[in-house]
């Protein structure tokens, strides 16, 4: 491989480390082995962020301080002033700088314990495969409208052995959806129904949206959205949002890694085509179960906008 690859490699002092994550112990066990069985199961384990945007970047914060010690990140962008309302790591000192060079630096430099994996040119066909590779968990949080780039993550992750699944969590408005993609789920290319190198016309545009943001809110106008989002191509996103994602994904990837499937609250986030979605606004929480001849309906029907909430 002949990208660019930046390695922080740990410093690990294990009186340190479990001085540092003590507060969690009280929540992974009944007891104090079983507590430390589950800490260290979340130690160990490798998590790969693609994109660290408005949530990518703080959840691989928030991953560090929970005690993840290996992850990767990955993004082409650099920071820009618009920015600055919900991104980690940007700032006026950062404008311009590679926004994973700045989150890779910034999460090692918390404890200096975990191994961060830095690929400043993002993912593309060239890279997806060595970022995928040693992960047990991927998030796909690559901008919007980057649909190669999400190809090349997918079919990576598609290739894994060891990756688990993929979780892709946008946010819009006031609400977060959950898409989860495991080896079985269907495929990206099936769920966005768009062919790799296809022009991001309006139709195409209209399919990638609806696919991430399957339902609108009443307020604003689904005119005002779509002229920031099909129109101008740029998705707007309010500042509140973001870390309500942010620690929602964190605590379902914290039951998957320390096995706290079995506590009697858990529910099963479904696969994708079906989704998840928290509502700040209404305090609606559900999961939404669909069978992937709707995505079809959805792409080949004429009145696709009034086929949003079904």
């Amino acid at each position: 491989m002949n990208s660019k690859v930046i390695k922080y490699t740990a410093d690990f002092n294990e009186k340190r480390y479990w001085e540092r994550i003590k507060r969690n112990l009280g929540w992974l066990g009944d007891t104090d082995e079983e507590a430390k069985k589950r800490q260290k199961k979340i130690s160990e384990v490798v998590i790969g962020i693609a994109g660290c945007g408005g949530i990518g970047g703080a959840v691989a914060e928030r991953l560090v301080r929970l005690g993840v010690r290996h992850i990767k990140v990955a993004d082409p962008d650099h920071f820009e002033l618009s920015n600055i309302n919900r991104q980690f790591g940007a700032s006026l000192d950062n404008l311009g700088r590679n926004k994973a060079e700045v989150v890779g630096e910034s999460i090692f430099n918390i404890s200096k314990d975990v191994n961060v994996d830095v690929y400043p040119e993002g993912i593309n066909n060239s890279t997806a495969d060595d970022f995928v590779e040693g992960c047990d968990y991927v998030l796909d949080k690559i901008e919007l409208f980057e649909l190669e780039a999400r190809y090349a993550l997918h079919k990576a992750f598609k290739k894994s052995e060891r990756c688990k699944f993929m979780l892709t969590v946008p946010v819009f408005g006031h609400r977060a959806f959950f898409f989860k993609w495991t080896k079985d789920s269907m495929s990206a290319e099936d769920y966005f129904g768009i062919k790799p190198g296809s022009e991001l016309d309006e139709q195409n545009t209209r399919k990638i949206v609806y696919s991430l943001f399957p339902e609108y809110p009443q307020f604003p106008s689904k005119e005002r959205l779509d002229d920031w989002l099909i129109y101008n191509k740029e998705c707007p996103i309010f500042a509140g949002c973001p870390p309500l994602a942010q620690g929602l994904l964190v605590e379902r990837l914290s039951f998957e890694i320390a096995d706290l499937k079995d506590i009697p609250e858990y529910k099963e986030l479904p696969s994708t085509p079906s989704y998840s979605m928290f509502d700040s606004a209404s305090w609606e929480t559900k999961i939404v179960e669909r069978e992937e001849n709707i995505i079809c309906l959805l792409y080949t029907s004429d009145a696709a906008d009034d086929l949003l909430c079904v």
